[in-house]
């Protein structure tokens, strides 16, 4: 898989993940339009999602993904568990987490838009595709960090939870996993960036819901430059 093809499957997968009704038809068609050239690997699920009904249902998606979901769609939530009180919201792991996500986005010139979290899933995906073509930014390999320390394991968890409701978005992350493990490999000669040692964000546990994960400017929607 080429750096276009990775391109075009992470901004396909981020657009799928939206609520039926907001995603750009136009957007669709044309980053499929490479699906014919690419591997059966990522070819398959990306089919078997688009041939099922569901996928195309507003209630499917918000019984699963939204309200008291069984599967929502904020990676923070399978890395750290809930505060108990108000107070406890702002020291969280998981705002500790968000924060970290919204600075890796703003080194690479990205900013977040409409009030969206940091950690829901279409705008993660969305930055991934947008990095690919930022290498000057990423010269200390903050992007591989991202991927293989933030991404992996709440990834893998995602998928799990979703298998479990069989819900058609398992298709989406099985997708997602393979273009991740491509990216790595193509990331695997360059840098990592390490988190410095007295760094104030606690550690991630390897998932709080599900399993741990094997490692293998233009205005853009959802995020603002």
């Amino acid at each position: 898989m080429d750096g276009i093809q990775l391109k075009s499957a992470y901004r396909l997968i981020s657009e799928l993940f939206l609520y039926p009704e907001e995603r750009n038809t136009d957007q669709i068609e044309s980053e499929m339009a490479w699906l014919a050239e690419a591997s059966a690997e990522l070819r398959a699920p990306l089919e078997n999602f688009l041939a099922a009904p569901a996928a195309m249902s507003s209630e499917e998606y918000v019984a699963t993904l939204e309200l008291a979901p069984l599967a929502p769609l904020y990676l923070g939530a399978y890395l750290y568990e809930e505060p108990q009180t108000c107070r406890g919201a702002g020291t969280s792991g998981r705002n500790g987490y968000m924060l970290e996500l919204a600075n890796i986005y703003r080194h690479f010139g990205v900013e977040m838009a409409g009030g969206e979290m940091a950690d829901f899933v279409p705008v993660i995906v969305e930055f991934l595709a947008i990095s690919l073509e930022r290498e000057k930014e990423d010269r200390i390999g903050l992007r591989r960090y991202l991927v293989e320390t933030l991404l992996i394991n709440g990834i893998e968890s995602l998928l799990s939870a979703l298998r479990k409701c069989e819900s058609p978005y398992a298709h989406l992350v099985e997708a997602l996993r393979v273009a991740l493990a491509e990216d790595i490999a193509q990331m695997a000669d360059g840098p990592k960036w390490q988190q410095p040692a007295d760094s104030n964000r606690p550690q991630a546990p390897a998932a709080v819901h599900g399993v741990t994960a094997p490692v293998p400017s233009t205005p853009e929607a959802g995020v603002e430059i």
